[in-house]
Protein backbone atom coordinates (compact mmCIF):
# COMPACT_ATOMS: atom_id res chain seq x y z
CA UNK A 1 0.00 0.00 0.00
CA UNK A 2 2.75 2.48 0.91
CA UNK A 3 4.72 1.52 -2.21
CA UNK A 4 1.62 2.23 -4.33
CA UNK A 5 1.15 5.62 -2.67
CA UNK A 6 4.81 6.43 -3.25
CA UNK A 7 4.62 5.58 -6.95
CA UNK A 8 1.42 7.56 -7.43
CA UNK A 9 2.81 10.70 -5.78
CA UNK A 10 5.98 10.59 -7.86
CA UNK A 11 3.98 10.14 -11.07
CA UNK A 12 2.09 13.41 -10.75
CA UNK A 13 4.25 15.76 -8.66
CA UNK A 14 7.93 16.65 -8.68
CA UNK A 15 8.89 16.37 -5.03
CA UNK A 16 12.13 17.03 -3.12
CA UNK A 17 14.08 14.14 -1.66
CA UNK A 18 12.19 12.13 0.99
CA UNK A 19 8.98 14.14 0.57
CA UNK A 20 7.10 11.35 -1.23
CA UNK A 21 7.93 8.88 1.57
CA UNK A 22 6.72 11.32 4.22
CA UNK A 23 3.51 12.10 2.32
CA UNK A 24 2.70 8.43 1.70
CA UNK A 25 2.89 7.78 5.44
CA UNK A 26 0.92 10.95 6.19
CA UNK A 27 -1.92 9.89 3.88
CA UNK A 28 -2.36 6.72 5.94
CA UNK A 29 -2.04 8.76 9.14
CA UNK A 30 -5.12 10.82 8.20
CA UNK A 31 -7.16 7.62 8.64
CA UNK A 32 -5.46 6.73 11.93
CA UNK A 33 -4.91 10.06 13.71
CA UNK A 34 -7.72 9.54 16.23
CA UNK A 35 -5.82 6.54 17.59
CA UNK A 36 -2.93 8.77 18.69
CA UNK A 37 -2.62 11.78 21.01
CA UNK A 38 -0.86 13.90 18.41
CA UNK A 39 -1.55 14.54 14.74
CA UNK A 40 1.02 15.47 12.12
CA UNK A 41 0.90 18.70 10.10
CA UNK A 42 2.34 19.09 6.61
CA UNK A 43 3.63 22.49 5.49
CA UNK A 44 4.15 23.05 1.76
CA UNK A 45 6.27 26.06 0.82
CA UNK A 46 7.26 27.40 -2.58
CA UNK A 47 9.45 30.43 -3.40
CA UNK A 48 6.98 31.59 -6.07
CA UNK A 49 3.91 30.47 -8.01
CA UNK A 50 3.85 27.51 -10.44
CA UNK A 51 5.98 25.27 -8.24
CA UNK A 52 3.38 22.50 -7.94
CA UNK A 53 1.93 23.07 -4.48
CA UNK A 54 -1.68 23.27 -5.70
CA UNK A 55 -1.15 20.16 -7.85
CA UNK A 56 0.16 18.36 -4.78
CA UNK A 57 -2.88 19.43 -2.76
CA UNK A 58 -5.14 18.12 -5.53
CA UNK A 59 -3.47 14.71 -5.48
CA UNK A 60 -3.56 14.54 -1.68
CA UNK A 61 -7.24 15.55 -1.75
CA UNK A 62 -8.00 12.35 -3.65
CA UNK A 63 -6.17 10.19 -1.11
CA UNK A 64 -6.68 11.51 2.42
CA UNK A 65 -9.49 10.84 4.86
CA UNK A 66 -12.48 13.24 4.64
CA UNK A 67 -10.69 16.06 2.78
CA UNK A 68 -11.93 19.62 3.24
CA UNK A 69 -10.16 22.09 0.93
CA UNK A 70 -10.13 25.83 1.60
CA UNK A 71 -8.30 28.72 -0.02
CA UNK A 72 -9.53 30.96 2.78
CA UNK A 73 -11.18 30.27 6.10
CA UNK A 74 -12.27 32.37 9.06
CA UNK A 75 -11.54 31.42 12.65
CA UNK A 76 -15.20 30.62 13.53
CA UNK A 77 -15.62 28.51 10.40
CA UNK A 78 -12.31 26.79 11.11
CA UNK A 79 -13.20 25.15 14.40
CA UNK A 80 -16.85 24.57 13.48
CA UNK A 81 -15.84 22.64 10.36
CA UNK A 82 -13.42 20.51 12.40
CA UNK A 83 -15.96 19.90 15.18
CA UNK A 84 -18.65 18.78 12.75
CA UNK A 85 -16.68 16.88 10.09
CA UNK A 86 -13.43 15.68 11.72
CA UNK A 87 -11.74 16.25 8.36
CA UNK A 88 -8.29 16.40 6.91
CA UNK A 89 -8.09 20.17 6.50
CA UNK A 90 -6.25 21.31 3.38
CA UNK A 91 -5.47 25.03 3.31
CA UNK A 92 -4.16 26.58 0.11
CA UNK A 93 -2.84 30.14 -0.17
CA UNK A 94 -2.12 30.18 3.57
CA UNK A 95 0.23 33.12 3.07
CA UNK A 96 -2.69 35.39 2.13
CA UNK A 97 -4.87 34.94 5.19
CA UNK A 98 -2.49 33.92 7.98
CA UNK A 99 -0.75 37.27 7.62
CA UNK A 100 -1.86 39.35 10.60
CA UNK A 101 -4.46 36.77 11.69
CA UNK A 102 -3.09 36.03 15.15
CA UNK A 103 -6.27 34.26 16.28
CA UNK A 104 -6.23 31.69 13.49
CA UNK A 105 -2.48 31.24 13.81
CA UNK A 106 -2.85 30.55 17.53
CA UNK A 107 -5.57 27.97 16.89
CA UNK A 108 -3.35 26.21 14.34
CA UNK A 109 -0.39 26.25 16.71
CA UNK A 110 -2.34 24.48 19.46
CA UNK A 111 -4.36 22.12 17.26
CA UNK A 112 -1.86 19.32 16.75
CA UNK A 113 -2.15 17.75 20.22
CA UNK A 114 -5.38 16.21 21.47
CA UNK A 115 -5.14 17.72 24.97
CA UNK A 116 -4.69 21.33 23.86
CA UNK A 117 -6.70 21.39 20.62
CA UNK A 118 -9.77 23.22 21.93
CA UNK A 119 -11.15 26.72 21.75
CA UNK A 120 -13.86 28.18 23.99
CA UNK A 121 -16.45 30.54 22.60
CA UNK A 122 -19.67 32.09 23.86
CA UNK A 123 -22.41 30.94 21.53
CA UNK A 124 -26.18 31.19 21.39
CA UNK A 125 -27.69 27.78 21.92
CA UNK A 126 -31.31 26.69 21.75
CA UNK A 127 -32.32 25.47 25.25
CA UNK A 128 -32.52 21.69 24.97
CA UNK A 129 -35.94 20.10 25.62
CA UNK A 130 -36.45 17.66 28.44
CA UNK A 131 -35.38 14.24 27.24
CA UNK A 132 -37.84 11.37 27.66
CA UNK A 133 -38.49 8.25 25.60
CA UNK A 134 -41.23 5.76 24.95
CA UNK A 135 -44.71 6.07 26.42
CA UNK A 136 -43.57 8.65 28.98
CA UNK A 137 -43.24 11.15 26.11
CA UNK A 138 -47.04 11.15 25.78
CA UNK A 139 -47.68 11.78 29.47
CA UNK A 140 -49.39 14.98 30.59
CA UNK A 141 -46.54 15.75 33.01
CA UNK A 142 -43.97 15.62 30.21
CA UNK A 143 -46.04 17.91 27.96
CA UNK A 144 -46.69 20.32 30.85
CA UNK A 145 -43.01 20.60 31.77
CA UNK A 146 -42.00 21.28 28.18
CA UNK A 147 -44.80 23.80 27.79
CA UNK A 148 -43.62 25.68 30.89
CA UNK A 149 -40.02 25.58 29.61
CA UNK A 150 -41.08 27.10 26.30
CA UNK A 151 -43.04 29.83 28.11
CA UNK A 152 -40.03 30.69 30.30
CA UNK A 153 -37.89 31.24 27.23
CA UNK A 154 -40.49 33.09 25.18
CA UNK A 155 -38.84 36.32 23.99
CA UNK A 156 -35.46 34.88 24.90
CA UNK A 157 -35.28 32.11 22.32
CA UNK A 158 -31.50 31.81 22.43
CA UNK A 159 -29.39 31.24 25.50
CA UNK A 160 -25.73 32.33 25.55
CA UNK A 161 -23.35 29.81 27.01
CA UNK A 162 -19.68 28.80 26.83
CA UNK A 163 -19.10 26.09 24.25
CA UNK A 164 -15.94 24.05 23.66
CA UNK A 165 -14.94 23.36 20.05
CA UNK A 166 -12.28 20.93 18.89
CA UNK A 167 -9.64 22.07 16.39
CA UNK A 168 -7.79 18.74 16.35
CA UNK A 169 -7.31 17.07 12.96
CA UNK A 170 -4.58 16.48 10.37
CA UNK A 171 -3.81 19.60 8.37
CA UNK A 172 -1.78 20.48 5.31
CA UNK A 173 -1.01 24.16 4.64
CA UNK A 174 0.46 25.51 1.42
CA UNK A 175 2.01 28.96 1.08
CA UNK A 176 4.12 31.02 -1.28
CA UNK A 177 7.14 32.00 0.78
CA UNK A 178 7.59 30.72 4.29
CA UNK A 179 4.98 29.71 6.81
CA UNK A 180 5.05 31.58 10.14
CA UNK A 181 7.98 30.33 12.20
CA UNK A 182 5.91 28.96 15.10
CA UNK A 183 3.63 27.08 12.69
CA UNK A 184 6.44 25.72 10.53
CA UNK A 185 8.03 24.35 13.72
CA UNK A 186 4.95 22.12 14.09
CA UNK A 187 5.05 20.87 10.49
CA UNK A 188 6.92 18.48 8.30
CA UNK A 189 7.99 21.17 5.84
CA UNK A 190 8.23 20.33 2.14
CA UNK A 191 9.79 23.00 -0.06
CA UNK A 192 8.66 22.81 -3.66
CA UNK A 193 10.65 24.09 -6.63
CA UNK A 194 9.61 24.90 -10.19
CA UNK A 195 10.42 21.91 -12.38
CA UNK A 196 12.72 22.02 -15.36
CA UNK A 197 11.56 21.26 -18.90
CA UNK A 198 13.22 17.84 -18.82
CA UNK A 199 11.54 16.93 -15.50
CA UNK A 200 8.27 15.42 -16.67
CA UNK A 201 5.23 14.44 -14.62
CA UNK A 202 1.89 13.04 -15.73
CA UNK A 203 -1.25 15.11 -16.18
CA UNK A 204 -3.85 15.12 -13.42
CA UNK A 205 -6.36 14.02 -16.07
CA UNK A 206 -4.83 10.56 -15.67
CA UNK A 207 -5.09 10.54 -11.88
CA UNK A 208 -6.79 7.38 -10.65
CA UNK A 209 -6.37 6.45 -7.02
CA UNK A 210 -8.03 3.08 -7.53
CA UNK A 211 -8.82 1.37 -4.26
CA UNK A 212 -5.99 2.98 -2.29
CA UNK A 213 -8.34 4.76 0.11
CA UNK A 214 -10.09 1.47 0.91
CA UNK A 215 -6.71 -0.15 1.54
CA UNK A 216 -5.82 2.65 3.96
CA UNK A 217 -9.09 2.16 5.86
CA UNK A 218 -8.63 -1.61 6.00
CA UNK A 219 -5.02 -1.30 7.19
CA UNK A 220 -5.97 1.06 10.03
CA UNK A 221 -8.92 -1.09 11.09
CA UNK A 222 -6.77 -4.24 11.15
CA UNK A 223 -3.98 -2.60 13.17
CA UNK A 224 -5.91 -0.14 15.37
CA UNK A 225 -4.72 -1.59 18.67
CA UNK A 226 -1.09 -1.67 17.54
CA UNK A 227 -1.26 1.91 16.23
CA UNK A 228 -2.75 3.13 19.51
CA UNK A 229 -0.17 1.44 21.75
CA UNK A 230 3.03 1.71 19.68
CA UNK A 231 6.06 3.63 20.93
CA UNK A 232 8.36 3.95 17.92
CA UNK A 233 12.12 4.35 18.12
CA UNK A 234 13.10 7.94 17.33
CA UNK A 235 16.28 8.76 15.34
CA UNK A 236 18.90 10.39 17.53
CA UNK A 237 19.22 13.43 15.27
CA UNK A 238 15.67 14.71 15.83
CA UNK A 239 14.81 17.45 18.30
CA UNK A 240 11.85 16.97 20.68
CA UNK A 241 9.31 18.74 18.46
CA UNK A 242 10.39 16.83 15.35
CA UNK A 243 10.21 13.57 17.33
CA UNK A 244 6.61 14.40 18.27
CA UNK A 245 5.41 15.16 14.76
CA UNK A 246 7.22 12.22 13.15
CA UNK A 247 6.14 9.72 15.82
CA UNK A 248 2.72 8.86 14.29
CA UNK A 249 4.32 8.27 10.88
CA UNK A 250 7.11 6.09 12.26
CA UNK A 251 4.46 3.88 13.90
CA UNK A 252 2.91 3.20 10.49
CA UNK A 253 6.29 2.59 8.86
CA UNK A 254 7.20 0.04 11.53
CA UNK A 255 3.91 -1.81 11.00
CA UNK A 256 4.46 -1.85 7.24
CA UNK A 257 7.88 -3.43 7.67
CA UNK A 258 10.25 -4.15 4.79
CA UNK A 259 12.30 -1.08 3.86
CA UNK A 260 9.80 1.37 5.32
CA UNK A 261 11.15 1.66 8.89
CA UNK A 262 14.54 2.74 7.49
CA UNK A 263 12.97 4.92 4.78
CA UNK A 264 10.82 6.75 7.31
CA UNK A 265 13.72 7.50 9.62
CA UNK A 266 15.93 8.70 6.79
CA UNK A 267 13.07 10.92 5.63
CA UNK A 268 12.67 12.26 9.16
CA UNK A 269 16.33 13.21 9.44
CA UNK A 270 16.56 14.56 5.89
CA UNK A 271 13.42 16.71 5.97
CA UNK A 272 14.03 17.90 9.52
CA UNK A 273 17.54 19.05 8.60
CA UNK A 274 16.03 21.08 5.76
CA UNK A 275 13.07 22.49 7.64
CA UNK A 276 15.05 23.55 10.70
CA UNK A 277 16.06 26.56 8.61
CA UNK A 278 12.77 28.06 9.80
CA UNK A 279 14.45 28.45 13.21
CA UNK A 280 16.12 31.71 12.28
CA UNK A 281 18.63 32.00 15.12
CA UNK A 282 19.47 28.32 14.69
CA UNK A 283 20.17 28.96 11.00
CA UNK A 284 22.40 31.94 11.85
CA UNK A 285 24.36 29.97 14.44
CA UNK A 286 24.73 27.05 12.04
CA UNK A 287 26.24 29.32 9.39
CA UNK A 288 28.63 30.74 12.00
CA UNK A 289 29.52 27.19 12.98
CA UNK A 290 30.42 26.43 9.34
CA UNK A 291 32.45 29.64 8.98
CA UNK A 292 34.45 28.87 12.13
CA UNK A 293 35.04 25.32 10.81
CA UNK A 294 37.03 26.86 7.97
CA UNK A 295 38.99 29.26 10.19
CA UNK A 296 42.14 28.60 12.19
CA UNK A 297 42.64 29.11 15.90
CA UNK A 298 38.95 29.47 16.82
CA UNK A 299 39.05 33.27 16.46
CA UNK A 300 37.55 35.61 13.87
CA UNK A 301 37.49 39.37 13.60
CA UNK A 302 33.97 40.73 13.47
CA UNK A 303 34.55 42.21 10.02
CA UNK A 304 35.60 38.80 8.67
CA UNK A 305 32.63 37.01 10.23
CA UNK A 306 30.19 39.64 8.97
CA UNK A 307 31.75 39.53 5.51
CA UNK A 308 31.37 35.75 5.33
CA UNK A 309 27.74 35.95 6.45
CA UNK A 310 26.97 38.59 3.85
CA UNK A 311 28.02 36.08 1.19
CA UNK A 312 24.93 34.04 2.22
CA UNK A 313 22.06 36.48 1.52
CA UNK A 314 19.49 33.76 0.74
CA UNK A 315 19.77 31.95 4.05
CA UNK A 316 16.65 31.88 6.31
CA UNK A 317 18.22 34.07 9.02
CA UNK A 318 18.22 36.99 6.57
CA UNK A 319 14.49 37.30 7.39
CA UNK A 320 15.55 38.76 10.75
CA UNK A 321 16.76 41.86 8.91
CA UNK A 322 14.46 44.83 8.50
CA UNK A 323 16.01 45.89 5.18
CA UNK A 324 17.86 44.41 2.25
CA UNK A 325 21.10 46.08 3.26
CA UNK A 326 24.06 43.86 4.24
CA UNK A 327 24.34 43.02 7.92
CA UNK A 328 26.68 45.11 10.07
CA UNK A 329 28.86 44.55 13.12
CA UNK A 330 26.20 46.17 15.30
CA UNK A 331 23.39 44.00 13.88
CA UNK A 332 25.34 40.82 14.56
CA UNK A 333 26.20 41.93 18.12
CA UNK A 334 22.50 42.68 18.83
CA UNK A 335 21.38 39.25 17.59
CA UNK A 336 24.02 37.33 19.54
CA UNK A 337 23.87 39.31 22.80
CA UNK A 338 20.76 37.53 24.20
CA UNK A 339 22.70 34.26 24.01
CA UNK A 340 25.64 35.57 26.05
CA UNK A 341 27.89 35.99 23.00
CA UNK A 342 29.71 39.34 22.78
CA UNK A 343 32.65 40.63 20.74
CA UNK A 344 35.94 41.39 22.45
CA UNK A 345 39.32 42.87 21.58
CA UNK A 346 41.63 40.17 20.29
CA UNK A 347 44.83 39.56 18.37
CA UNK A 348 44.84 37.52 15.15
CA UNK A 349 47.96 37.31 12.97
CA UNK A 350 49.59 40.27 14.76
CA UNK A 351 46.52 42.44 14.25
CA UNK A 352 44.17 43.68 16.94
CA UNK A 353 40.44 44.33 16.45
CA UNK A 354 37.00 43.40 17.77
CA UNK A 355 36.13 39.79 17.16
CA UNK A 356 34.57 36.55 18.43
CA UNK A 357 35.96 33.38 19.94
CA UNK A 358 34.28 30.15 18.90
CA UNK A 359 34.43 28.91 22.47
CA UNK A 360 31.80 31.52 23.36
CA UNK A 361 29.40 29.92 20.86
CA UNK A 362 29.64 26.37 22.21
CA UNK A 363 26.64 26.51 24.53
CA UNK A 364 24.46 28.21 21.92
CA UNK A 365 25.52 25.62 19.35
CA UNK A 366 24.40 22.81 21.63
CA UNK A 367 21.06 24.40 22.45
CA UNK A 368 19.95 25.98 19.17
CA UNK A 369 21.54 24.18 16.22
CA UNK A 370 19.55 21.04 15.31
CA UNK A 371 21.65 17.94 15.72
CA UNK A 372 20.47 16.70 12.32
CA UNK A 373 22.09 19.74 10.66
CA UNK A 374 25.42 19.10 12.37
CA UNK A 375 25.39 15.40 11.49
CA UNK A 376 24.56 16.17 7.85
CA UNK A 377 27.41 18.72 7.69
CA UNK A 378 29.87 16.25 9.21
CA UNK A 379 28.79 13.56 6.74
CA UNK A 380 29.39 16.00 3.87
CA UNK A 381 32.86 16.85 5.20
CA UNK A 382 33.65 13.15 5.52
CA UNK A 383 32.48 12.50 1.95
CA UNK A 384 34.56 15.43 0.68
CA UNK A 385 37.60 14.05 2.47
CA UNK A 386 37.16 10.68 0.77
CA UNK A 387 36.77 12.37 -2.61
CA UNK A 388 40.04 14.27 -2.08
CA UNK A 389 41.80 11.03 -1.04
CA UNK A 390 40.50 9.33 -4.17
CA UNK A 391 41.63 12.20 -6.36
CA UNK A 392 45.11 12.09 -4.79
CA UNK A 393 45.38 8.36 -5.38
CA UNK A 394 44.33 8.81 -9.00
Amino acid sequence: MLDELLRLLNRFVLLPEWAAEALALWVVHTYAYELRDLTTYIGIESPEKRCGKTTLLTVLGELVNRPVVASNISSPAFFRVIEQLRPTLMIDEADTFLQGNDELRGILNSGYTRKTAFVWRVANQFPPPLRCFGAARQSSDFKLQNGERAKENQGNFNEARAVKFSCWCPKVMAAIGRLPETLADRCIVIRMQRRLAEEQVESLRDLDTGNLTRKCIRFVMDHAAEIRQARPGIPAGLNDRAADIWGPLLVLADLAGGEWPDKARQAAIGLTAGSDGNDLIGALLFDIFIIFAGAEGGRLFTRDLVGALNLRPDRPWSEMKTSRQPITDRWLAQKLSPYGIRPRNMWVNAKCAKGYEEEDFREAYRRYIPRADVETFRAQLKAMGKEKEGAGAA
